[in-house]
């Protein structure tokens, strides 16, 4: 899988209800053996049962937002014991599990799944480009279709193959015809590595 934004945080950045800098924003360590996510449906923390969040961090601190770019402190859980975590869950805390929007959700990570042994789990996110995540702009398919089409008739198959692959890895369908005057909303996508150290 990979590391993502669940859908419905995406909807409530939008609407307002999640600030990033101002809330209290929280990550968790999650037991997939109990959770199977959702990215689509999943909503709310309650959407992941209790017995599948093994420790929860404390409110994060240091939150920028740069030019879209999300980043906080480096997180510490502190004496963790449980089962293996093979997951990471980011969500706005507002004290009550049906109403704490979840927000991103991290299956990738150096050192990922994670078996707690009693000692602390530290999360280190990335130091590059991306942070935690980044909202980014796609490409326009109008833009893709035109390279597509003199790639096409240059002959170059190969590299239109290794391109279609590299846009659609993306979220970009090279061969999308969209009709005109209607409006091509891209996708945001997460980018991120984050580092445990147990």
């Amino acid at each position: 899988m990979s590391n993502a934004l669940y859908v419905k945080g995406r909807q409530h950045f939008l609407e307002g209800s999640i600030a990033w800098l101002s809330d209290n924003i929280k990550v968790v360590l999650l037991d997939t053996a109990i959770y199977t996510r959702n990215l689509s449906t999943d909503e709310f923390l309650s959407d992941i049962a209790g017995g599948a969040r093994v420790a929860t961090s404390g409110n994060l601190a240091s939150k920028t937002s740069t030019g879209g770019t999300a980043d906080a402190a480096d997180v510490t859980f502190t004496a963790v014991t449980g089962a293996q975590c093979s997951q990471i869950g980011g969500y706005k805390d507002t004290g009550v599990a049906a109403t704490s929007p979840l927000i991103v959700n991290y299956d990738t990570a150096t050192n990922l799944p994670v078996t707690p042994n009693g000692g602390d789990i530290a999360v280190q996110w990335d130091a590059g480009t991306n942070k935690m995540f980044t909202l980014m702009q796609g490409v326009n398919p109008d833009d893709v279709a035109g390279l597509m089409g003199a790639i096409s008739s240059a002959g170059w198959r190969h590299l239109r193959d290794q391109l279609t692959r590299w846009l659609r890895s993306i979220g970009v369908d090279a061969h999308h015809d969209r009709p005109r005057g209607r409006v091509w909303v891209p996708a945001p996508r997460v980018i991120l590595s984050p580092k445990l150290i147990v």
